[in-house]
């Protein structure tokens, strides 16, 4: 009876939140993600809420709030769909197009009508029936509830694999990486829901044992969600990036990276990011980004490496003692001694001298 109280205690407190976070993120800077994001905790807060009334039996009290829940799960898919797309596609605007993502929704919607207008005590019968009803393989309404699970399971699919394709391309990109892994916690919920509902029939289970830990699992995931709002974290300020075409961004990467490595573009000490940019024929403001998701630095930084490569190969491959590290800074692409120093200290954490020792030793 404890352990109950407790589990219910968690599931309100997480139905409420996602109808606070809700309104956290549709008063912010909203962008197309966060309101979408917004509508999915609150369809699930309802979802949550009808669930813990039918649970708590409060619904006795209330039995004209049933229904409500049901038709409107069938909007979760298509809203995790459209959330991935906003973020991993360059300008994704909603269109009359993806209306026919509703249709799911509708359909419930159409044959859930006649329930609407049962009585209070109908309703309560009919939902007390459904919970304590053990469904078997010969049933229309197991194989159409496990349609529900295919139904949602596209969804997921191919908003994972957008994620996927576009972490390929960008790997530092805060919010899909997070969604990302959201999303793979939520497949593990429903492949779990999935397997019970397949083994129901053979073990004799009752919907009803099933159903806490099935709103207590949705609780955490929206516990980990206030957990990354909550801790300042930065993935909900994510913009969309300036180029999110990846066969695009997979071209130009080639052609950034082909200036470097074979033609040692970082050997020039004028080199900047406007003359980078325009020796490539690509903008700056695409190759600063592309530099950034790809390598997670800057170009100055990116090139230092580069650079500093070249001078660790330069003092490496001399086949005498006398080496000159200014000539090495120089023949590397430095255009002073400090600037080498700085970026051999910064990124080997040893000077150019000590370095240089170093290999002597080796040699002998």
């Amino acid at each position: 009876m404890k352990t109950s109280l407790v589990i219910n205690a968690l599931i309100v407190f997480g139905t409420f939140q996602a109808f606070f976070i809700a309104f956290i993120l549709l008063k912010s800077n909203r962008t197309l993600f966060k309101s979408l994001f917004a509508t999915l905790l609150v369809v699930e807060g309802i979802i949550l809420m009808e669930r813990l009334l039918v649970e708590t039996q409060i619904i006795r009290d209330l039995p004209h709030l049933l229904g409500i829940a049901y038709p409107i799960s069938f909007l979760k898919p298509p809203l995790i769909l459209l959330m991935t797309s906003s973020i991993v596609v360059q300008n994704f605007r909603l269109l009359r197009k993806h209306l026919w993502h509703l249709s799911g929704f509708a359909f419930i919607g159409l044959l859930n009508i006649p329930f609407y207008f049962l009585s209070g005590s109908e309703k309560l019968a009919t939902v007390e029936t459904f919970m304590n009803q053990i469904p078997s393989y010969s049933s229309f309404m197991f194989y159409f509830y496990l349609s529900f699970f295919a139904y949602i399971g596209i969804y997921v699919y191919l908003s994972i694999k957008k994620l996927r394709i576009y972490h390929h391309q960008i790997s530092n990109n805060d919010l899909v990486n997070w969604l990302y892994k959201v999303l793979l916690g939520y497949s593990l919920f429903l492949i779990l829901h999935l397997i019970y509902h397949l083994i129901q029939p053979i073990g004799k289970y009752n919907f009803a044992l099933f159903n806490q830990l099935s709103m207590l699992a949705m609780t955490f995931i929206i516990q980990s969600i206030a957990y990354k709002i909550f801790d300042k974290s930065t993935i909900f300020k994510n913009k969309t990036q300036i180029l999110s075409n990846t066969s695009d961004r997979l071209e130009y990467k080639k052609i950034i990276i082909n200036k470097l490595v074979n033609d040692k573009a970082y050997l020039d000490d004028s080199l900047s990011l406007l003359s980078f940019s325009n020796s490539v024929n690509i903008s700056s403001s695409i190759v600063s980004e592309i530099i950034n998701q790809t390598f997670n630095c800057s170009f100055k930084r990116l090139i230092n490496k580069y650079r500093l490569a070249e001078a660790k190969s330069i003092i490496e491959n001399k086949k005498d003692d006398k080496i000159k590290l200014i000539d090495v800074a120089f023949d590397s692409g430095f255009n002073n001694k400090v600037s080498f120093y700085r970026a051999f200290k910064e990124l080997e954490g040893i000077s150019p001298s000590s370095y240089l020792e170093k290999v002597k030793k080796h040699k002998k």
